[in-house]
């Protein structure tokens, strides 16, 4: 697929999320606009039937309260009239008795005997009860006299008649009325609604471009990869399902850049092994001839030139040493050529080290710092007690080539959750430069003087057909000197 046809299809993407949004998002809003006036109307029609059914119901009982009213006033009326009545009122007796009659009628709250000037000739009253108002009622008498009489009367007649006139007055206003909704609350609601949809609308353009952003993101990773880029990756931020994959992808990745670096690695050390097969066979057979020759030339002269005869013997001598230092570069290639296969086998990791331990020439700089549960590993143990022993000689000759003991310290860890042990090799020597670090598992690259340059190509060989690692660590030792890292699986 070409790109202009990826990014059509980006596109296209794009435009089915946002479609798909618009439509879950504005049907509700069409549906409202539609519906509102049509619940308005139902609301209204059901509201102006309860309303003029209630409207009945308020008519009569505020028709039986002013009834009720009505009586009460005929009624104090009618008890004035009969006590205008009594002789001593009707004679408009001073000493009529007014407190006995009070007393007598539990309605009055104050009665009053006054003259045709007004003067009060008698009265009698007590405090009325509470939320209560007084009603007063005048009854003339013969001559221009009056009996005023006061009447308690409850303060929430006259605020119970309010409440049934206003509760009338609105069930007849609702029963008018055509809509249940008013057009500014209708207008706003839309409104509303509408705002909210756009909204919604425009952070699913957002999320959708977001999303297919990172898609192409990956997509153009992948691509880069497929292309032979091996440094490409995707680094998505953020906490969603969308990082995860990102980390997931870029981890894959790493996995596989780190696989196929491993892959590249021993294809080279398998073409190695190919040619020091060769050499070994190539170098090995003219090696004895060449030393018998000068051997015999060296012992069968006879002749009494001693200067000759010192010249043949150094010469002798000479041919003897370079004849032994490639016999050792022989059985190195040997080895290198001829490694055999790893046979896993559970095996504990302490007992390989204490095999270390049993060689005079390690055993009394090599330092164990094992933790305290034990170590199982599925590994060949001669193969890794070689890599070990490698490793550990390599850290002497580190140590004291800068001048020190040569102390070696071998420390192992098992994390939690974790399938590889982890074992650490430390010397004091003076470390490995960051440039060195990448070159010195090379075959033939070396730091020693006396090295061949095949010990930690061998030793990474082996850590890697065991499904393990092996690496110098970025970060110094405690002593100060390099860090080797080996990682081997565990047993199960």
């Amino acid at each position: 697929m070409s790109r202009a046809d990826f990014l059509r299809r980006r596109v296209s993407l794009q435009v089915k999320l946002v479609a798909i949004l618009m439509v879950v998002v504005l049907t509700p809003f069409a549906a409202s606009a539609f519906f509102i006036d049509q619940v308005g109307k139902v609301a209204a029609n059901f509201a102006a039937g309860e309303a003029a059914a209630r409207d009945r119901s308020v008519q009569k009982a505020l028709d039986a309260h002013l009834e009720w009213v009505q009586l009460t006033k005929q009624l104090h009326a009618e008890v004035a009239s009969l006590l205008a009545r009594v002789p001593a009122i009707a004679a408009v007796d001073p000493g009529a008795p007014l407190a006995e009659i009070l007393a007598d009628q539990r309605q009055l709250m104050s009665i009053r005997l006054r003259a045709a000037d007004g003067r009060e000739l008698g009265k009698a009253e007590r405090s009325p009860p509470p939320e209560t108002t007084p009603y007063p009622v005048i009854h003339p008498l013969a001559g221009g006299a009056s009996l005023e009489v006061t009447f308690a009367i409850p303060d929430h007649l006259q605020e119970d008649y309010q409440e049934l006139a206003t509760a009338l007055d609105v069930a007849r206003k609702v029963a008018q009325a055509r809509t249940g909704l008013p057009s500014g609350y209708r207008t706003a609601f839309l409104a509303l609604v509408g705002t909210a949809a756009l909204v919604v609308v425009l952070l699913g353009v957002f999320a959708a471009n977001r999303v297919t952003r990172r898609i192409a993101a990956l997509v153009a990773v992948a691509r880069k990869v497929s292309e032979g880029s091996g440094d490409a990756r995707a680094r998505l931020r953020g906490r969603d399902e969308m990082a995860e994959l990102g980390v997931a992808f870029d981890t894959m990745l790493d996995d596989l850049g780190r696989q196929r670096g491993e892959i590249e690695y021993l294809q080279r050390i398998g073409a190695w092994q190919d040619v020091a097969r060769r050499l070994a066979h190539e170098i090995k057979n003219p090696l004895t001839p060449i030393q018998l020759a000068v051997q015999q030339c060296v012992s069968t002269y006879q002749g009494d030139d001693a200067r000759f005869k010192r010249l043949l013997a150094d010469t002798g001598e000479i041919v003897e040493e370079e004849i032994s230092g490639l016999r050792r570069l022989v059985d190195t290639f040997r080895t290198l050529g001829q490694l055999p296969r790893v046979e896993a086998a559970p095996v504990p990791l302490a007992d390989i080290v204490e095999e270390l331990r049993l060689d005079p020439a390690l055993g009394e700089r090599l330092t164990v710092r094992a933790p305290d549960r034990p170590v199982q590993l599925r590994a060949d143990k001669l193969l890794l007690k070689r890599v070990l022993a490698n490793l550990v000689e390599n850290g002497v000759h580190a140590g004291q080539e800068a001048g020190k003991p040569g102390a070696v310290v071998v420390g192992w860890s098992t994390p939690d959750g974790a399938r590889h042990a982890t074992i650490t090799v430390d010397d004091e020597g003076k470390g490995v430069s960051a440039e060195a670090r990448e070159r010195v598992f090379e075959p033939y690259v070396t730091t020693k003087a006396t090295g061949t340059g095949l010990g930690l190509a061998i030793a990474k060989k082996i850590a890697l057909e065991h499904g393990g690692s092996l690496e110098v660590s970025p970060h110094p030792a405690p002593s100060g000197g390099a860090r080797f890292v080996l990682t081997v699986p565990l047993a199960g």
